[in-house]
């Protein structure tokens, strides 16, 4: 009875944790979970700096560690892909003369990348909106010119099939100019093309994978990650592979 008491005021607990923090961690299926299968709930949930911190409290030694070491690596390829994919952007939208948008992508790669110097000293930059001079630049800029000029590179890499630049062009004009001209349909044109490649060459990569052919595999799934930088499904077959090549190397090594 008391047992039964106990239980029902545990997960009353949990369900008040859930109802007023609103954090999707705190499920029941997280609080009864190990520490490895909490940090896999965060990383799948795209929560990668959380899911980084859980993992790293898991020691050498201790249940799953050889697993955690292996999401760890599979996190901090992603957060390096997404801190390099979201500082680009932040200098396209400078060069564009946004610097409110600029610094928001800086903030958002150093969340990823908090230990990068250049990083800090271009937000900063950002954030002051550059020099006073170029301020006063800004004021002449008309934002019409320069949406079209990203419209038009935008077309010329979509019509070269170098989808994944084309989609960046066609968000910064639609920060200018929402709504400009076909942008947002071939916005949308972009993207389905871009996944549809991915789709195949991760499909290729699978295939290699499965005949053990790795090398092939992951060049298959570099050709994905260039359209697709923040592909997790890639991003991960792409690190089991490497880390069976790592092992394999160290098994030959010991052999020798």
């Amino acid at each position: 009875m008391q047992e039964e008491l106990f239980n029902g005021v545990k997960y009353f607990i949990i369900v008040l944790l859930i109802t007023f923090c609103g954090c999707t961690q705190l499920t029941p299926r997280y609080f009864t979970a190990s520490a490895y299968e909490r940090a896999l709930i965060l990383y799948n949930k795209g929560m990668l700096m959380e899911a980084k911190e859980k993992t790293s409290e898991i020691r050498k030694g201790e249940q799953n560690y050889k697993k955690a070491q292996a999401l760890l690596m599979r996190i901090d390829i992603l957060s390096s892909r997404l801190a390099e994919k979201h500082m680009e952007l932040g200098e396209e939208y400078e060069k564009a003369a946004l610097y409110s948008l600029a610094a928001d992508e800086y903030r958002t790669a150093l969340k990823f990348d908090p230990a990068n110097p250049s990083l800090r000293k271009k937000l900063e930059l950002a954030a002051q909106g550059r020099t006073s001079l170029q301020k006063e630049a800004v004021k002449d800029v008309n934002p019409e010119v320069i949406a079209t000029k990203h419209y038009k590179q935008g077309v010329i890499l979509f019509d070269s099939k170098q989808f994944a630049q084309a989609i960046d062009e066609f968000n910064i004009v639609l920060q200018l100019i929402p709504a400009y001209k076909d942008t947002e349909e071939l916005l949308a044109e972009a993207r389905k093309q871009r996944d549809e490649i991915v789709a195949l060459h991760l499909k290729k990569g699978i295939d290699y994978f499965q005949k053990e052919e790795l090398e092939l595999a992951i060049k298959e799934w570099d050709i994905a990650l260039e359209l697709d930088p923040f592909h997790k499904t890639v991003l991960d077959y792409k690190a089991r592979a490497e880390a069976i090549i790592e092992k394999m190397k160290g098994i030959q090594e010991r052999k020798r």
